[in-house]
Protein backbone atom coordinates (compact mmCIF):
# COMPACT_ATOMS: atom_id res chain seq x y z
CA UNK A 1 0.00 0.00 0.00
CA UNK A 2 1.30 3.45 -0.91
CA UNK A 3 2.42 5.90 1.73
CA UNK A 4 1.62 9.64 1.39
CA UNK A 5 2.45 12.84 3.21
CA UNK A 6 -0.19 15.52 3.67
CA UNK A 7 1.49 17.47 0.85
CA UNK A 8 1.23 14.45 -1.46
CA UNK A 9 -2.53 14.32 -0.80
CA UNK A 10 -2.84 18.07 -1.41
CA UNK A 11 -0.96 17.76 -4.69
CA UNK A 12 -3.02 14.80 -5.92
CA UNK A 13 -6.44 16.15 -4.91
CA UNK A 14 -5.98 19.94 -5.13
CA UNK A 15 -7.41 20.17 -1.62
CA UNK A 16 -5.86 22.41 1.03
CA UNK A 17 -4.39 20.82 4.15
CA UNK A 18 -7.11 22.41 6.24
CA UNK A 19 -9.82 20.58 4.30
CA UNK A 20 -8.06 17.22 4.68
CA UNK A 21 -7.68 17.79 8.43
CA UNK A 22 -11.37 18.77 8.61
CA UNK A 23 -12.36 15.53 6.85
CA UNK A 24 -10.32 13.51 9.37
CA UNK A 25 -11.95 15.40 12.28
CA UNK A 26 -15.40 14.75 10.81
CA UNK A 27 -14.73 11.02 10.45
CA UNK A 28 -14.86 11.13 6.64
CA UNK A 29 -11.25 9.87 6.59
CA UNK A 30 -9.64 7.45 9.00
CA UNK A 31 -7.01 8.95 11.30
CA UNK A 32 -3.53 8.98 9.74
CA UNK A 33 -0.60 7.02 11.09
CA UNK A 34 1.85 8.91 13.28
CA UNK A 35 1.79 12.54 14.33
CA UNK A 36 3.44 15.81 13.43
CA UNK A 37 5.99 15.74 10.65
CA UNK A 38 5.90 11.93 10.63
CA UNK A 39 2.17 11.75 9.87
CA UNK A 40 1.53 9.34 7.00
CA UNK A 41 -1.55 8.67 4.92
CA UNK A 42 -2.29 5.68 2.71
CA UNK A 43 -4.29 4.71 -0.35
CA UNK A 44 -7.54 4.58 1.64
CA UNK A 45 -7.14 8.28 2.45
CA UNK A 46 -6.42 9.18 -1.18
CA UNK A 47 -9.37 7.17 -2.50
CA UNK A 48 -11.75 8.69 0.06
CA UNK A 49 -10.58 12.18 -0.92
CA UNK A 50 -11.21 11.37 -4.58
CA UNK A 51 -14.65 9.93 -3.78
CA UNK A 52 -15.90 12.82 -1.65
CA UNK A 53 -16.57 15.30 -4.48
CA UNK A 54 -18.11 12.57 -6.63
CA UNK A 55 -20.51 11.54 -3.90
CA UNK A 56 -21.34 15.19 -3.10
CA UNK A 57 -22.23 15.73 -6.77
CA UNK A 58 -24.57 12.76 -6.49
CA UNK A 59 -26.41 14.69 -3.77
CA UNK A 60 -25.10 12.87 -0.69
CA UNK A 61 -24.62 14.84 2.51
CA UNK A 62 -21.42 14.50 4.54
CA UNK A 63 -23.17 12.28 7.12
CA UNK A 64 -24.33 9.94 4.36
CA UNK A 65 -20.86 9.87 2.83
CA UNK A 66 -19.32 9.08 6.23
CA UNK A 67 -21.65 6.10 6.63
CA UNK A 68 -20.99 4.90 3.10
CA UNK A 69 -17.18 5.08 3.35
CA UNK A 70 -16.74 3.91 6.94
CA UNK A 71 -14.79 0.69 7.24
CA UNK A 72 -14.19 0.20 3.51
CA UNK A 73 -10.77 -1.06 2.50
CA UNK A 74 -8.83 0.11 -0.56
CA UNK A 75 -10.35 -2.55 -2.85
CA UNK A 76 -13.91 -1.64 -1.86
CA UNK A 77 -13.14 2.08 -2.25
CA UNK A 78 -11.67 1.47 -5.72
CA UNK A 79 -14.81 -0.43 -6.72
CA UNK A 80 -17.03 2.37 -5.40
CA UNK A 81 -14.90 4.96 -7.20
CA UNK A 82 -15.29 3.08 -10.49
CA UNK A 83 -19.04 2.85 -9.89
CA UNK A 84 -19.63 6.56 -9.21
CA UNK A 85 -16.94 8.08 -11.41
CA UNK A 86 -18.69 9.26 -14.52
CA UNK A 87 -16.55 10.01 -17.53
CA UNK A 88 -16.00 13.74 -17.85
CA UNK A 89 -17.36 15.42 -20.94
CA UNK A 90 -14.69 16.34 -23.47
CA UNK A 91 -12.90 19.53 -22.56
CA UNK A 92 -13.62 22.50 -24.77
CA UNK A 93 -10.06 23.64 -24.22
CA UNK A 94 -6.98 21.88 -22.89
CA UNK A 95 -6.55 22.09 -19.13
CA UNK A 96 -2.95 21.83 -18.07
CA UNK A 97 -3.14 22.78 -14.41
CA UNK A 98 -4.93 21.38 -11.36
CA UNK A 99 -8.00 23.18 -10.06
CA UNK A 100 -9.53 23.41 -6.59
CA UNK A 101 -13.30 22.90 -6.47
CA UNK A 102 -15.50 25.02 -4.22
CA UNK A 103 -19.15 24.08 -3.67
CA UNK A 104 -21.48 27.05 -3.37
CA UNK A 105 -25.18 27.14 -2.53
CA UNK A 106 -27.75 26.25 -5.21
CA UNK A 107 -25.49 23.52 -6.60
CA UNK A 108 -23.00 25.98 -8.06
CA UNK A 109 -19.38 24.83 -8.30
CA UNK A 110 -16.52 27.32 -8.54
CA UNK A 111 -13.21 26.16 -10.01
CA UNK A 112 -10.04 28.06 -9.22
CA UNK A 113 -6.46 27.27 -10.19
CA UNK A 114 -4.73 25.40 -7.38
CA UNK A 115 -1.64 27.53 -7.97
CA UNK A 116 -3.06 30.86 -6.76
CA UNK A 117 -0.75 33.21 -4.91
CA UNK A 118 -1.51 34.00 -1.28
CA UNK A 119 -2.94 37.38 -2.30
CA UNK A 120 -5.16 35.71 -4.90
CA UNK A 121 -6.30 33.08 -2.35
CA UNK A 122 -7.26 35.90 0.03
CA UNK A 123 -9.39 37.49 -2.72
CA UNK A 124 -10.90 34.09 -3.52
CA UNK A 125 -11.88 33.66 0.14
CA UNK A 126 -13.61 37.05 0.03
CA UNK A 127 -15.42 36.03 -3.16
CA UNK A 128 -16.61 32.77 -1.59
CA UNK A 129 -17.88 34.56 1.51
CA UNK A 130 -19.73 37.09 -0.64
CA UNK A 131 -21.32 34.32 -2.74
CA UNK A 132 -22.56 32.52 0.38
CA UNK A 133 -24.04 35.78 1.70
CA UNK A 134 -25.76 36.50 -1.62
CA UNK A 135 -27.42 33.09 -1.67
CA UNK A 136 -28.42 33.37 1.98
CA UNK A 137 -30.64 36.38 1.16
Amino acid sequence: MNDYSIQDLCDQTSLPRRTIHFYVQQGLLPPPEGAGVGTRYNEVHLLCLKLLPLLRRKGLKLDEIRERLQGLDADALRALYDQVNEPAPPALFPVSQPFAHYALPAGIMLLAPATLTSAERKKLTELLKAAVEIFAE
